[in-house]
C-alpha cells in the first residue's frame, strides 16, 4: 500500500518464487509464461494509469480512461477484496448513483431537469469509483511509486496551456500537482527518507512564491509530518490512533496559525497578502474568506437537507437560500460566479462534500463518510509505523482540503489516486502447522502461564 514502502508487491514485477534452485514447482515453460503475463500486467496498468489521469474526455463525462477502467473491471473486482474497505465503498457509490437518479425523478414536479448533466454528473461517479477499483489492481502489478509516478506523468500529459487559469497562473494551476507527484515518487521509489524530505521541502518553498496559499501550507505540513517520523527511536515505540490523530491535528493546527502569519506578515508576497487581509477583514477568516461555497452549501442544506439529484436545475428560492448564506457572511452573492458558475443550470458548490450531497442525497454524505474512512485507516496506520511515504501523506492532506473547498469534477483525479493508494491490503494469514496440528488456543496459554 501507499502507506507502507514501494517495495516490489507480492506477484508484481520481479517478484520472487519460493523454494531453493532446483526445487521450484513450477516447470520452465510456467514460469516463462507467468514472467509474459506479469510483464503484461505492468503494461496495461501503465498505459491505462497515464490515460486516467490525462482525463480525455469523449463525451458527456466519459473520458478515455474512465472508459478503459470501465471495460477492465472484470480485471479489477476480484481484487477488491484483498484491500480494506474497497468493496464497500463500490456498493455505497453505487448506491449514491441510484439515489441521484431518484431525487432527479422526485424534484419533476418543482423543478426542471437538466438530462444531459444527469448523464454527466452520473458517468463522473462512475468514472470516479471504475478508477479507484483499476488503481488498486495496479497495485498488485506495480510497486505504489511506480502507480504514481506514472499517474503524475499522465496529469503532466494532460496539461492544458490554452485554459484561462493556467494563462492566470501556470505552474499553480498547471503543473504543479504533475510535477510534486512525478519527484515525491521517484524519491520513494529511491528509498531514501531524507531525499523525500528535501523533494517536500524544496515544493513547499515554490509555493511560497508562486501565490499557493493552499499548497504552501499542505506542502508544509506534509514536511512536517514525514520529519515527525524520521524522529529517532520512532519504530520502537507503538503509537495509538487516537494519539495519532490528537498529534496531526495539533501540527495542522499549527501549520495553519503559522502559515497565515507569513502570509499576512508578507512572506508570500505582497499580492498574496493585500488578498488575504482583505478576506480576513470581509469574513473574519481565511478559510471562508477565501471559499465562501462552505456558507452557501450550508445554509441549501438546512433548505433542502435530502439534497437535489444529478439532474435537478436548482429554482429561484433554491438560490435565494444561498445567497442569504453568503451574505451572512458578509460576501456579496450577485456576481457572476455565483448566478453562472455555482447556480447556473446547475448546483456547484465547488465542494465534494457539497456536490456529493447535492447531486446524491444523503447517500452521497454516506460515501464521503466512508472515502474518508478508509483514507484515514491507511495513512493513520503508515504514519504510526513510520512507514508513510511523502507522496501517500501528500495526497491525503490535498484530498482532505478539497474534500470542503474543491470541486469533484477538478479533483477527480486526485480522488481516484489518493484513495486507490491510500486503502490498506488485507494483511495474509500467519502460516503455521496444518490444522491438524495445531494446538488448542487455551493448552499454549496454559504452557506460557
Amino acid at each position: 500500500m501507499a502507506v507502507h514502502t514501494g517495495s516490489t508487491p507480492v506477484g508484481g514485477p520481479g517478484a520472487a518464487f519460493p523454494g531453493p534452485a532446483g526445487r521450484n514447482p513450477l516447470s520452465a515453460a510456467r514460469l516463462a509464461e507467468s514472467q509474459r503475463t506479469r510483464l503484461l500486467g505492468g503494461a496495461v496498468a501503465t498505459i491505462v494509469l497515464v490515460l486516467l489521469a490525462m482525463r480525455t474526455e469523449i463525451q458527456a463525462g466519459l473520458t478515455v480512461g474512465y472508459l478503459l477502467a470501465a471495460v477492465l473491471a472484470p480485471l479489477w473486482i476480484p481484487t477488491l477484496r484483498l484491500f480494506r474497505g474497497a468493496r464497500l465503498l463500490l456498493v455505497v457509490g453505487v448506491f449514491a448513483v441510484g439515489s441521484g437518479l431518484w431525487l432527479t425523478q422526485s424534484f419533476v414536479a418543482t423543478h426542471e431537469t437538466s438530462v444531459g448533466q444527469m448523464v454527466a454528473l452520473t458517468v463522473g461517479l462512475v468514472g470516479i469509483l471504475c478508477g479507484i477499483g483499476f488503481v488498486l489492481w495496479c497495485r498488485t502489478v506495480l510497486t505504489d511509486a511506480q502507480v504514481a509516478l506514472w499517474f503524475g506523468i499522465g496529469l503532466l500529459l494532460g496539461v492544458t496551456p490554452t485554459s484561462e487559469l493556467y494563462l492566470t497562473n501556470p505552474w499553480k494551476f498547471g503543473y504543479s500537482f504533475a510535477l510534486t507527484l512525478i519527484v515525491l515518487a521517484l524519491a520513494r521509489q529511491s528509498g531514501r527518507r531524507w531525499l523525500e524530505l528535501v523533494a517536500v521541502s524544496g515544493f513547499t518553498l515554490i509555493a511560497a512564491f508562486t501565490d499557493a496559499r493552499s499548497a504552501f501550507a499542505i506542502l508544509l505540513l506534509t514536511a512536517v509530518i514525514v520529519l515527525w517520523q524520521m524522529r529517532p527511536g520512532h519504530r520502537t515505540r507503538t503509537v495509538s490512533a487516537a494519539w495519532l490523530v490528537l498529534v496531526v491535528g495539533f501540527l495542522t493546527l499549527v501549520v495553519y496559525l503559522v502559515a497565515q502569519a507569513l502570509i499576512l506578515d508578507g512572506a508570500l508576497g505582497q499580492e498574496t497578502q493585500l488578498r488575504s487581509d482583505a478576506q480576513l477583514q470581509t469574513s473574519g477568516s481565511l478559510i471562508l474568506g477565501g471559499r465562501p461555497e462552505a456558507a452557501a452549501t450550508a445554509a441549501l442544506m438546512l433548505h433542502q437537507p435530502y439534497g437535489f439529484g444529478t439532474g435537478t436545475v436548482p429554482s429561484g428560492e433554491d438560490i435565494l437560500a444561498a445567497k442569504s448564506g453568503l451574505s451572512r457572511i458578509g460576501y456579496d452573492p450577485n456576481n457572476n460566479y455565483v448566478d453562472i458558475y455555482m447556480f447556473g443550470g446547475q448546483i456547484e458548490l465547488h465542494s465534494i462534500v457539497g456536490d456529493l450531497w447535492a447531486w446524491f442525497g444523503i447517500p452521497g454524505l454516506l460515501l464521503t463518510a466512508v472515502l474518508v474512512a478508509v483514507v484515514l485507516r491507511g495513512v493513520a496506520s503508515g504514519i504510526a509505523s513510520g512507514t508513510a511515504s511523502a507522496v501517500a501523506v501528500y495526497l491525503v492532506i490535498k484530498l482532505f482540503w478539497a474534500l470542503p473547498f474543491g470541486p469533484v469534477y477538478s479533483s477527480s483525479t486526485l480522488i481516484i489516486l489518493a484513495v486507490g493508494l491510500v486503502v490498506l491490503r488485507h494483511l495474509p494469514p500467519p502460516a503455521g502447522p496444518p490444522d491438524g496440528l495445531r494446538q488448542p488456543a487455551r493448552i499454549i496459554r496454559a504452557r506460557r502461564g
